[in-house]
């Protein structure tokens, strides 16, 4: 019975295992809960176990055992000194012994996993020269040459396998040592010394199929194909039902010009195997690699009459006719496969993806539409037939007829509610990832369909996430509401908190939700997003205090989050319109951020507040009142403020950018006449903030589908402002715009 000990301290783990041991009873028992340390991967407990057992009466093979596992586990640790040291002794002790030779491999080891072959070629030879002609120095004579040949050095390797062979030719690496000495001839050219070698070895075991095999290979590739035959044929007479010789013939009698022999040969291979598919498979393969298509075709129909159920085996035979351009009838192999393999998903995605050079190519339109006739037709005549029905809803999908196909999937729910939710969450996944609007609606109906709770929820998050990316934040919101009830985990929780607050600007509902968070167990990255919301919402909501309070550890501690934590910490003051502690928190934000956004968004508060020192920053002020009642949802305010700010200090220099605000402003509530008329207030000033102002009118036109003043503005920004950053965003805008010109 084994006894494993999990609550154990370490530092008694040793006393426990000296105490094991004392007892022979319990000795086996001990060894035992010592190597299931190891198998559980804890290896410093491990190491103090099998150091405690060391300590006891031990039989030698016990203890030889153990020492192996000891630096087995200090090599698990990175001890390689003390694994080293540990596997030296156990060779050094009893260089013939057992464990002696898996010390070798596993001091070889040390060093090979980090390709530091030159130490355990070393380390090997000094093995061989301090116990000579035992089994250790078998071993170590052996893995020089393994090591050198591994690590390119093909000269050392043939003449280190030469010395093994020669020197230890019982050894049980032998013949794995001849195999690559052979090889390392073939490789280099050197076809002589491995044609000798091949004969040799022969002499000693005259009905070795393998190096038969090998010689006759070595042959062929010399150009000498009548020996090569000549060998081939012999060992096939003493192993005829050797497929890799029948193989190799076969192929042997292609490069000879003998077509009718190379078929003749093959044959054989199935000339027994009545009802077997991966014979005849194999034998398509073998035509198809030598250009010989009909028999290829007839092959592969062969297996499929065997095995009708195999998507393989029809793709492969629509292969033969696609590389004879014959595209129409490897269409209608697709078909039948289609049909026949049955609801398996590995297999119709395999024959779905062969079909991409059909449903892909604009020129195959007339065969895919061909192939859905064909299918309508037999749908038609086999009204209940599932596979043909599922068939004809993928075809169409391919085909660009997604709301067909859709309606097809929704039918055949009721029968294959599974089947049907993959199938449901695939296609809307490619649909979303080629940006096409359906996405949406292969969501909605995989949410409303589910049989699963966790797909459903996690379909719930992607088409949050989906309408979160087209800027529809309410529907991502009021989904994401719908979904808490049943779904109600941790994911969708902070999705809906982090919408409400960046997207819908309204930290008064994300508030609670935070807090309702940090009540569960979370995971270290989603505490630490949960504590930065709950913090942005205090200070959106004027709460300076609270809010700093849950940054500033944050702040201080090294994190993923720390940059963020600071700049919030930049914001708390900039809104409280303590500008110099703002200033220091986004210069501090600047230097640790990874992120450019962020950098960005802090060095511009820094210019921001350097470049407004007037009236004793009143109008910084109000323009920072302006910007915190628009983040937190209050837009009206947010218009009012600034209008109070352009009002009362039309000459400030914060007049450009309570402008720009405004424009956002504007923007985001959909009056774009408006935001454009704020934003060329701007233009007419010609300040810094021209570019940026160009650019959002560019993007105004271009979200109205106004591709020609959006050309034009694009086109302006990057003539009179070059050098301005903006302008790699400009000329992508222009290219993206060019494209749909041309379509």
């Amino acid at each position: 019975m084994k006894k494993s000990f999990p609550m154990l301290q370490r530092a008694a783990l040793a006393l426990v295992m000296i105490t094991l041991c004392a007892s022979p009873a319990f000795g086996l028992d001990a060894i035992e809960a010592a190597h299931e340390l190891f198998h559980e991967r804890r290896y410093t407990e491990a190491v103090q176990a099998y150091q405690a057992l060391l300590q006891t009466e031990l039989q030698q093979s016990q203890r030889d055992n153990i020492r192996l596992m000891l630096g087995q586990s200090h090599a698990k640790l990175g001890d390689d000194t003390d694994a080293h040291r540990v596997f030296k002794e156990i060779i050094d002790e009893q260089p013939d012994g057992s464990y002696a030779t898996q010390a070798v491999h596993r001091l070889g080891n040390l060093y090979l996993q980090r390709y530091q072959f030159r130490e355990a070629i070393l380390h090997c030879k000094q093995i061989l020269k301090q116990h000579p002609h035992s089994s250790a120095a078998a071993t170590a004579a052996y893995l020089v040459g393994q090591y050198e040949y591994t690590a390119g050095q093909h000269e050392d390797a043939m003449k280190s396998y030469r010395y093994f062979l020669d020197t230890f030719p019982h050894s049980p690496y032998a013949f794995s040592a001849v195999n690559s000495l052979i090889q390392l001839y073939i490789e280099n050219k050197r076809y002589a010394a491995a044609e000798k070698l091949i004969a040799a070895q022969l002499e000693r075991n005259p009905g070795d199929v393998t190096l038969l095999e090998k010689l006759a290979a070595l042959y062929q590739q010399q150009g000498a194909q009548p020996k090569a035959l000549e060998l081939y044929r012999n060992a096939l007479e003493q192993n005829p039902g050797n497929i890799s010789l029948r193989r190799k013939l076969g192929t042997l009698y292609v490069e000879l010009g003998k077509t009718k022999q190379a078929v003749a040969e093959w044959r054989k291979l199935v000339a027994n195997e009545t009802n077997s598919a991966d014979r005849q498979q194999e034998l398509g393969a073998l035509y198809l690699s030598h250009k010989m298509y009909p028999e290829a075709i007839a092959a592969y129909r062969q297996a499929i009459r065997f095995n009708p159920q195999n998507g393989a085996l029809y793709t492969q035979l629509a292969a033969a006719y696609k590389i004879q351009g014959n595209l129409e009838e490897a269409g209608r192999v697709y078909l039948q496969a289609l049909q026949n393999v049955g609801m398996t998903h590995y297999e119709r995605e395999a024959i779905l993806l062969a079909m991409q050079d059909i449903y892909e190519n604009p020129s195959q339109k007339p065969l895919m539409t061909k192939l859905i006739a064909h299918t309508q037709k037999e749908l038609q005549q086999q009204p209940t037939n599932a596979n043909i029905t599922l068939t004809l809803a993928e075809l169409r999908f391919y085909d660009g007829q997604r709301q067909k196909a859709l309606e097809t999937f929704t039918q055949l729910h009721a029968r294959y509610p599974i089947y049907i939710d993959i199938t449901l969450e695939k296609y809307a996944s490619i649909l979303e990832r080629n940006g096409a609007p359906e996405a949406v609606d292969f969501y909605q109906t995989l949410i409303r369909l589910a049989t699963d709770s966790a797909r459903r929820g996690e379909a719930q998050r992607k088409l949050a996430r989906l309408y979160h990316k087209t800027e529809r934040w309410h529907d991502a919101v009021e989904l994401l509401t719908a979904a808490l009830p049943s779904a109600n985990t941790v994911e969708t929780q902070l999705l809906l908190a982090q919408m409400q607050l960046h997207r819908l600007r309204n930290p008064k509902e994300a508030y609670p939700n935070f807090q309702r968070l940090l009540s569960r167990r979370l995971m270290g990255s989603q505490l630490m997003e949960a504590r930065l919301g709950l913090a942005e919402c205090n200070l959106l909501l004027g709460r300076y205090t609270e809010a700093q309070e849950v940054l500033t550890p944050l702040a201080e501690s090294a994190n993923r989050f720390q940059a963020t934590a600071q700049k919030l910490i930049g914001d708390a003051h900039f809104f409280s319109a303590d500008f110099e502690k703002a200033e220091k928190a986004y210069k501090r934000a600047i230097r640790t951020s990874t992120s450019d956004r962020l950098t960005n968004d802090a060095l511009e508060r820094v210019v921001l507040i350097q470049n407004h020192p007037d009236y004793f920053k009143i109008p910084l002020t109000e323009y920072a009142t302006a910007e915190r009642l628009y983040r937190s949802g209050n837009t009206d305010s947010a218009v009012q403020q600034c209008e109070l700010t352009l009002t009362a200090h039309p000459q400030a220099l914060i007049v450009d950018d309570t402008w720009l605000l405004l424009g956002n402003i504007y923007r985001e509530q959909g009056k774009a006449t408006a935001a454009i008329a704020a934003y060329q207030k701007i233009l007419a000033t010609e300040t810094a903030l021209a570019a940026k102002a160009l650019m959002h009118i560019a993007d105004i036109y271009q979200q109205q589908t106004d591709i020609t003043n959006a050309i034009a503005t694009y086109t302006t920004l990057i003539t009179d402002y070059p050098e301005d950053v903006i302008t790699v965003y400009a000329r992508q805008q222009l290219n993206k715009l060019a494209k749909l010109q041309q379509n």
